[in-house]
């Protein structure tokens, strides 16, 4: 467990109902980590993906190629910027 990332690992099994769609729905990936170290690929899933940790870290797309390079501030606001 990470208080500080409020993240845990957990086995899915172990989760009542993780099969319906509502429990599909509450643990549906928001980013993927680390995707340039990736084992398996993700393309087209529409999730963003980060080459380190998320917010802190080079934004990447589907083949690990730098999209936004980060600059010690989140991507997001860059994203802002540009509009």
């Amino acid at each position: 467990m990470d208080e500080g990332r409020n993240m845990i690992l957990l086995f899915p099994t172990l989760i009542t109902r993780i099969n319906t769609k509502d429990g599909r729905e509450a643990f549906k990936p928001r980013c993927h980590m680390f995707y340039p170290q990736r084992v398996v690929d993700f393309p087209g899933d529409g999730v963003v993906k980060w080459a380190g940790l998320d917010h802190s870290s080079d934004l990447v797309d589907d083949h690990g190629n730098i999209l936004v390079k980060y600059g010690g501030r989140r991507a997001e606001d860059k994203d802002k910027e540009r509009e």
